[in-house]
């Protein structure tokens, strides 16, 4: 019984001095592989002031230049892990590969996650609209309260939060109303054939140029459009600040003076007409 004691515990000292040999053999290659992955992160805190530097002269967006930055110390750090692993004889590129495999699967279970944050860096990246601009987008349209890497936020009139994936914002139209400081409406307004067409442009355009809210450059105009035997359209045509509360309550405005000078234009017409049809009776 005690010849079997004394037996193992020589096979746990011979195990434990072995292990202990095999650790000081290595020790030296560990210790390599430490620093070199000091060095690369050390690399990697150059990079990134680098960067900062070169976002501040290029005014990158702040979202842009973290994402950037993570990235940028993201691949330095592990190229630097990798070459760490080589120097203690572990070959990276398995790790690697299975890493990319993962990734692939990843990715394809989260497609339109990914293609809307791309879609985000993308917008980031272009600026076609900034936050507090005036967008419209597909049946969407309101102000810019924020962009994320997934969706854009946007405030309309009435309050309400609309949040629109930015997958979507890249496949449609946008149209960016503070970008260019204004906005065009139109209005089409009928008139009957007795009433003078040149008399009417011009009662309306000095109409719209004096409601409040109405630029005075570009200028108000007038297009005749749809002519017919019962009467014709006139486009009249103005342009106001781009947000949506202004352009609504100016059309209102602009509306109502329209209807109450078409009123004055029809009363003339309509009277002589009618003495023109009291002539042709008595005649």
């Amino acid at each position: 019984m005690w010849e079997a004691i004394r037996e193992e515990l020589q096979s746990v000292d011979q195990q434990i001095g072995d292990s202990l040999a095999s650790l000081i053999g290595t020790l030296p290659a560990l210790l390599v592989a430490i620093l070199v992955v000091a060095v690369f992160v050390l690399i990697a805190r150059l990079a990134r002031r680098l960067l900062a530097g070169v976002s501040r002269v290029s005014r990158l967006d702040p979202m842009l230049r973290g994402l950037f930055d993570q990235l940028l110390t993201a691949a330095i750090v592990v190229f630097g892990v990798a070459v760490g692993l080589g120097v203690l004889g572990i070959d990276a590129r398995t790790i690697i590969a299975s890493f990319g495999v993962a990734g692939l699967i990843v990715g394809f279970a989260l497609k339109d996650l990914l293609e809307n944050f791309i879609s985000g860096i993308l917008i980031l990246w272009r600026r076609p609209f900034r936050v507090l601009d005036h967008i419209q987008v597909g049946a969407s349209e309101g102000i810019v309260e924020e962009i994320t890497f997934r969706t854009t936020s946007l405030r309309t009139p009435d309050g309400v939060l609309v949040l629109v994936p930015n997958a979507q914002i890249l496949t449609q139209a946008v149209r960016n109303y503070t970008y260019l400081g204004a906005r065009r409406t139109e209005i089409v307004l009928s008139l009957p054939p007795e009433v003078d067409p040149e008399k009417a442009r011009a009662a309306l355009e000095e109409t719209a140029r004096g409601v409040p809210g109405v630029r005075q450059e570009p200028p108000p105009e007038t297009l005749l459009l749809g002519l017919a035997s019962e009467g014709y359209d006139l486009h009249l045509r103005y342009w106001t600040a781009p947000d949506q509360e202004t352009v609504q309550r100016v059309e209102s405005a602009v509306r109502r003076a329209a209807f109450a000078t078409l009123a004055r234009l029809r009363e003339p017409a309509k009277s002589a007409a009618h003495a023109d049809g009291s002539t042709d009776a008595s005649q």
